[in-house]
């Protein structure tokens, strides 16, 4: 019995210690497999981290595309500033010169010395007034060309800078995109040479003429910025009409007397009535704003009847005036024709250009403005604008692509697997690649609505959105361009994975 017992106890003791055999192999396998799954999962995750860098980097291009056009949005608008404000000084300076004409002696006072029984009554109040002008004109005579000449430099600032800004925004986008992907992740870069590649050919092009430099003065027909800088509530009344009736006191620019001595009775009479008519009008050919300003005196006498006769004018003008008729060499109708519908210099007493002008201004129109305010850069400057009748809100996508090259992808020493445990990235020529595409687009949301929701408004909507709410077109008049990403198309993904495999052989053969 004793034998027995021991017998079947050393049957137990020999069983034990046979399920070792499989754990080790569990978690020898095991091993392996966490072995792999580690070296695959640092695969994974560098792609996922591949793919935000580009879409990081590409997204930083579409900003610097929006940007560009903002900024193009912005100086536009400062440039069509500026123009009303020249178009300002060059009224000013036609209206203080035909001011001060007009009370100065001239042939009218001869005319009314001869026939006015009282000539003292005219002359001593037109010196009086002549006095109170003189230190006016002197002080705006000295003043407003140089005011004229700063406007124009600082309008071809603006212009050249649109046109620098835009030629350095394109140029930087490569190593903007660079820089943004080496941020995000060291190991990666902007695929040399790919921006300007035949395979970004087409989008680069598309890019680059989705906006062009648009040069106004010269040339007859319409233009965008001529549009805006005319439009009538863009000039004050000052610079579009400024007829007025200089007999608005009782002693100035106007006579009430007899001409006895011309007509040979008491009961004779002699008026006189100043009227002055003047305005300012950018050229037909955008290249000048000039300005006319006259005064007719309308002369009654009794015994002689009703006649004309200049009380004054004066002109001015910017921009290149060599010619500053529109149409020379002689004075036609177009001549009086400005841009924008304007004609006639304000003038309303007749419905066509040149037709029963004023003889003042029509005098002072022959004699010409005299000399250029601002010679050098008047009228309209070369300015940005979208190219043609742009009505997609969408500007021309920017894609970028990176790259990274495969023996950089795992990091922890020893895990890269030999052998059989080796992980293939079956990546072309050694080296993973990612496509991503953004572009900027234009958008003026209406959140003013009566209806609209209280959560998610913008700060302040009210202030910059259209008072009619309508749908405003993309334009670079308007600074509302953001960015966004944007699908990459298959034809882009294809001559990517095209040009990767064409590559494979030359790195296997190096």
């Amino acid at each position: 019995m004793k034998r027995s017992a021991r017998t079947g106890r050393a049957r137990v003791a020999s069983a034990s210690g046979q399920a070792l055999v499989p754990a080790l192999i569990f978690l020898l396998v095991g091993c392996i497999g966490l072995y792999v799954a580690f070296s695959s999962f640092q695969m994974t995750s560098a792609k996922i981290k591949l793919q935000n860098t580009a879409d990081a980097a590409a997204y930083s291009a579409a900003v610097l595309q929006a940007r560009d056009y903002n900024f193009s949005a912005y100086t536009n608008r400062a440039m069509i500033a500026n123009q009303v404000t020249a178009a300002q000084v060059v009224a000013l300076k036609s209206w203080i010169d035909e001011l001060g004409e007009t009370y100065t002696p001239s042939d009218l006072d001869k005319t009314i010395a001869g026939l006015a029984d009282h000539p003292a009554e005219w002359s001593t109040p037109k010196q009086l007034g002549d006095s109170d002008i003189a230190p006016l004109r002197a002080t705006l005579d000295a003043l407003l060309p140089t005011v004229a000449r700063n406007i124009g430099s600082l309008n071809r600032a603006l212009s050249v800078a649109q046109a620098t800004y835009h030629a350095a925004t394109v140029n930087s986008v490569p190593d903007t995109a660079d820089a943004i992907a080496q941020l995000n992740q060291p190991d990666t870069h902007v695929t040399s040479g790919y921006f300007t590649s035949a395979r970004n050919a087409a989008q680069l092009a598309a890019w680059t003429s989705y906006t062009a430099t648009i040069t106004p003065a010269g040339k007859l027909g319409s233009d965008e910025f001529a549009d805006v800088a005319t439009d009538p509530a863009t000039l004050d009344g000052f610079v579009k009409n400024r007829d007025s009736s200089r007999s608005v006191a009782p002693d100035f620019q106007q006579l009430n007397d007899t001409a006895a001595s011309v007509c040979g009775t008491t009961a004779s009479s002699f008026t006189v009535r100043v009227t002055h008519d003047g305005g300012t009008q950018l050229r037909s050919d955008k290249s000048a704003w000039q300005s006319i300003d006259a005064s007719t005196a309308a002369l009654v006498v009794s015994c002689f009847g009703a006649f004309g006769a200049v009380a004054g004018s004066g002109g001015s003008a910017n921009g290149n005036i060599t010619s500053f008729m529109t149409h020379p060499p002689f004075v036609a109708w177009q001549d009086w024709q400005g841009y924008g519908g304007y004609f006639n210099f304000g003038y309303e007493g007749s419905a066509s250009p040149g037709y029963q002008v004023p003889e003042a201004m029509a005098q002072q129109f022959s004699q010409g403005p005299g000399p250029s305010l601002d010679p050098a850069n008047g009228g309209l400057l070369p300015y940005q604008e979208l190219s043609g009748l742009a009505l997609a809100s969408e500007a021309p996508r920017i894609t970028i692509e990176v790259t990274r090259n495969t023996n950089t992808l795992v990091k922890t020493i020893g895990l890269q697997g030999s052998g059989r445990l080796a992980v293939v990235d079956n990546a072309a020529a050694g080296a993973m690649r990612a496509l991503s595409s953004a572009n900027a687009y234009f958008v003026r949301p209406d959140e003013t609505a009566s209806g609209a929701s209280i959560m998610g408004r913008l700060l302040n909507a009210d202030e910059w959105a259209r008072a009619d709410h309508a749908t405003e077109y993309p334009s670079l008049f308007s600074p509302y361009w953001q960015a966004r990403l944007a699908p990459v198309s298959q034809e882009e993904r294809a001559a990517a994975q095209a040009s990767q495999m064409s590559e494979a052989p030359q790195a296997q053969k190096q």
